[in-house]
């Protein structure tokens, strides 16, 4: 069995959600194997942190960060300066990890002989493609360009293939294009080449496809990898003040964003962003029309915003 005799840093960022973050914290006392130390940066309210002492008597260092600006991009590139572990391990505050998780992970940089191998990704289990709604979009996703076959790969249209968005899940571990914030691990080292791109932050402070930026220039250079073995549940909190048109706009800014600055290669490539982003707005026409919801006219808009805004190639500096 490889031994494990990295350390590893374990970063959880926060926005007030003192419930979900205490099931992720006990979620993490749990672990077969405990990570090194714990930082929480608090973008809310917490005041504290929570079961402090259970940790520290486990041994693990704990850090409290409370920052006055929010947001999760800053959360995390704060939190990986200060960081002491070899291996930093990104959560979100609404997951809850199964008992093997962080070993999981660390295996999978203990066993890399290449040394190449710079961040690892887990799978959110309660994530899967099995609804009815997923099975309908699936088939324009693939003829759009919106999706691809397989998992963890970004398409030359710049849009990527999410994990659990396929018919044909990852069950071994694999090379991947990206990884997601909330559920991946990196080499410290890492972080004296790369960080997390504020260019991805929205009005609202949320990130918008930062995580997919971020690990796909890491990938450029170095290995990323998904173990499936790496398991957690994510338990998505309704985010407050929650705007689709901002949401929307957002999605679309996002994906011109990454598109031209790290994905296109050639004015070819424009013809396969620009189908996948009008087969998307076609898409969302439909679920739209169909849904008679105010949030879907919202969001609507707010793609409608985003695609004008590019096309009259106006200054973008903020989603």
């Amino acid at each position: 069995m490889t031994q494990l005799t990295m350390t590893s840093s374990a970063i959880i960022p926060t926005y007030h959600r003192p419930d979900d973050l205490d099931k992720c914290l006990q979620s993490i006392l749990r672990q077969t194997h405990l990570p090194s130390e714990l930082i929480i940066v608090d973008d809310g309210d917490l005041g504290c942190f929570p079961r402090q002492n259970e940790f520290e008597q486990r041994g693990i260092a704990c850090h409290y960060v409370k920052k006055a600006t929010p947001g999760v991009t800053e959360s995390r590139n704060h939190a990986a300066q200060i960081a002491s572990g070899d291996i930093l391990i990104f959560l979100e505050d609404d997951v809850i990890l199964f008992d093997d998780y962080i070993e999981q992970l660390l295996m999978s940089f203990a066993a890399d002989k290449s040394g190449n191998l710079a961040g690892v990704g887990g799978i959110i289990d309660n994530d899967r493609f099995h609804s009815l709604r997923a099975f309908l979009e699936r088939i324009p996703n693939l003829v759009f360009g919106i999706s691809g076959l397989h998992e963890g790969r970004i398409l030359r249209s710049g849009f990527a293939t999410d994990y659990g968005s396929t018919e044909r899940p990852i069950r071994e571990e694999c090379d991947v294009d990206f990884l997601l914030g909330g559920v991946s691990a990196f080499k410290r080292s890492v972080f004296e080449e790369f960080e997390f791109s504020n260019r991805y932050r929205s009005k609202s402070g949320y990130g918008q496809g930062e995580d997919k930026e971020f690990s796909f220039r890491v990938s450029r250079k170095y290995r990323l990898a998904v173990n499936p073995k790496a398991r957690l549940d994510h338990f998505s909190a309704p985010k407050k003040d929650f705007n689709r048109f901002i949401k929307g706009r957002a999605f679309i800014l996002s994906r011109f964003y990454f598109f031209k600055e790290s994905v296109k290669q050639s004015p070819v490539d424009w013809f396969f962003f620009w189908y996948a982003t009008l087969g998307y707005l076609l898409m969302r026409v439909l679920v739209t029309l169909f849904s008679f919801k105010k949030k879907e006219w919202q969001r609507l808009y707010g793609i409608t915003s985003g695609i004008v805004a590019v096309v009259l190639g106006k200054k973008l500096d903020s989603l």
